[in-house]
């Protein structure tokens, strides 16, 4: 059910019945995350969708150029960790990295997930009335990113912000609107005031947190646009109400493959196709560079019975660039039987020859090559390629390769590898893996770690109610953001875990049991009023707010008898979430 998307009415609303804003009723604005709390995979239109289903008012993206110049939705320079190819995005054609799967590693469920090209998202916004702040991570796109957005008529719902910030004056336009960055630390009225006055907006960001007091916090700050991590806790504390997806999040995928260019005359015809695969074989062994990618694109839409025979004949000639192509080529026209053709390449001296037989087995989805890799990951020596491999062996998803990912989680140093093994267990399942992801959510290794750790979170939760004990122990991590994921990954595994929260809440662990309480208030099931009922004789104020919180979200009348016997504590914060849950049950 998507939520109310016009979020203006509700903040004023809010505003007269709370007191926040009281000086001025004027509308913040709510932007995410490309990614959404590790819910969709991140730069996709899966993200899009989700965006708009939630209601927010606009979503943050990063924008990059291929080598033909398209401008599409990136974060790195390389598509290595977001898709299923490799490759820097300046050095690869879009119509290559469109053959890419930009979803599943995030999840089956967004197989077939693309990379977006920047002028759909501004149609798409356009369309769900979302607005943008596009992060341009490469230099001199300023002047093709505004003239698409002035060609898409969205130049009142893009703001300018680093890079394009570089435009002059006289290249834009009066609708656009530039960000001012201002940390929460700073925010006031007067510095909000200056940034008015200069005719640009204030721009705050709330990450890595979701804690509701902080955020309200930073909300009666007033800035103009602000970025969240979690979305959901500024709707509750506006009052707006939103379905969290429990475990899975249907992605209605855009595919985005290339079509078969060829008109179906010359497909029928034998004749054509032979001369045709003769004259882009010959370009293909010339070695040009340039020409190369472009030659393999072509040969993949011609029929198969004619272009594998071809390109296996290819496999053994002494140019590395053109084995390259030709096991590329292979992975998306081939078959299975042709893994057994590209086992010999794994052995290459070259690298990159290395690196696309080892991704073109997993497109080719042959099981049989599983111990072949196996034996290759043992004797391989560069990162690059390991990476590739375990990658790969996610993408077969055989059984056979479980004990080889468990041991990268626990014995390998590169957070990267650990990071491809997270996701190739999740495609296995296996469970005998589950302590060894509970052990990466809980191993403090800086910045470097934060992706690999953040991905653990949410394997663990699509593990279901067998991931609860590891996930409850992570409630009482002493990092504040191991909690906060173990916390959402709970939420997501939803009513499986409704037994073991209600059971902790009794935890002697004070952040445990608040946690619990906050858990229970998200997944918002009527089994957890009366263990939550009894937290409001908790010792720790923080317990309690939390639970009274939790029954206020619920909105279980059941719970007003306990709530209302509270109204005069003499803690401020406990007296306030009293009050506050009251009024919501009594609104319900």
């Amino acid at each position: 059910m998507r939520c109310i998307p016009i979020i203006s009415t509700l903040f004023i609303l809010f505003f007269l019945t709370s007191g926040i804003f009281a000086k001025e009723a004027r509308k913040i604005e709510i932007f995410v995350h490309q990614g959404i709390v590790d819910e969709v995979p991140e730069n996709t239109f899966a993200a899009l969708r989700r965006a708009a289903e939630l209601g927010v008012d606009g979503i943050k993206v990063d924008v990059r150029r291929t080598k033909d110049l398209q401008l599409v939705l990136m974060h790195d320079e390389t598509i290595d960790r977001t898709t299923s190819g490799k490759g820097r995005v300046d050095q690869l054609l879009y119509a290559e990295i469109q053959q890419y799967d930009a979803g599943l590693w995030r999840g089956v469920e967004f197989e077939n997930e693309r990379v977006p090209l920047l002028p759909d998202v501004l149609l798409f916004c356009k369309i769900n009335n979302l607005k943008l702040i596009l992060d341009i991570k490469q230099a001199f796109l300023e002047k093709q990113v505004l003239d698409l957005i002035e060609s898409h008529d969205m130049s009142s719902q893009v703001y300018l912000w680093g890079i394009l910030r570089n435009i002059h004056v006289e290249d834009s336009v009066p609708s656009m609107k530039e960000l001012v960055f201002v940390s929460p630390a700073e925010l006031s009225e007067g510095r909000i005031a200056r940034i008015h006055a200069e005719r640009k907006y204030a721009f705050s960001t709330i990450l890595n947190t979701d804690n509701r007091e902080a955020i309200k916090k930073y909300l009666e700050s007033g800035p103009d646009v602000i970025l969240v991590d979690y979305p959901y806790v500024v709707f509750d504390i506006l009052g707006v109400k939103c379905r969290i997806p429990a475990n899975q999040n249907p992605s209605g995928g855009f595919t985005g493959k290339t079509g078969n260019n060829f008109q179906q005359e010359n497909i029928n015809n034998p004749d054509f196709i032979r001369r045709e695969i003769k004259t882009l074989v010959r370009t293909l062994k010339s070695g040009d560079f340039e020409k190369a990618r472009t030659t393999a694109l072509a040969l993949i839409v011609l029929p198969q019975k004619y272009v594998v025979p071809h390109l296996i004949n290819l496999l053994t000639n002494r140019n590395p660039l053109v084995k390259q192509n030709a096991v590329w080529a292979l992975g998306f026209c081939g078959d299975k039987d042709s893994a057994d053709y590209i086992h010999p390449l794994l052995a290459e001296r070259n690298l990159e020859v290395r690196r696309e037989a080892v991704l073109t087995l997993g497109r080719l989805g042959n099981i049989l090559s599983v111990p072949v890799l196996l034996e290759t990951f043992n004797a391989e020596t560069n990162t690059d390629v390991r990476y590739d491999i375990v990658r790969t062996l996610g993408t077969l998803g055989d059984r056979r390769a479980a004990f080889t990912l468990r041991t990268i989680l626990m014995q390998e140093k590169s957070w990267h590898l650990k990071g491809a093994a997270v996701g190739a267990l999740h495609r296995i399942r296996d469970d005998k893996a589950i302590s060894d992801l509970a052990h990466i959510l809980v191993t403090d290794a800086g910045e470097e770690a934060t992706w690999t750790r953040s991905k653990a979170a949410w394997v663990l939760a699509s593990m279901g109610e067998k991931a609860v004990p590891h996930l409850i122990r992570a409630l009482s991590d002493n990092e504040e953001v191991t909690r906060i994921r173990a916390t959402w990954a709970l939420v997501k595994v939803g009513l499986p875990a409704l037994p073991s929260l209600r059971i902790v809440l009794r935890d002697p662990d004070t952040r445990t049991r608040e946690r619990a309480a906050q858990a229970l208030g998200w997944i918002e099931n009527e089994n957890a009023v009366t263990a939550l009922t009894w937290a409001l004789n908790d010792k720790e104020p923080s317990v309690v707010s939390a639970a009274a919180w939790a029954l206020g979200r619920i909105g279980d009348p059941r719970a007003l008898v306990s709530l209302k016997s509270l109204r005069n504590h003499r803690d401020d914060d406990i007296r306030k979430h009293i009050h506050e849950a009251i009024a919501r049950i009594t609104k319900t």
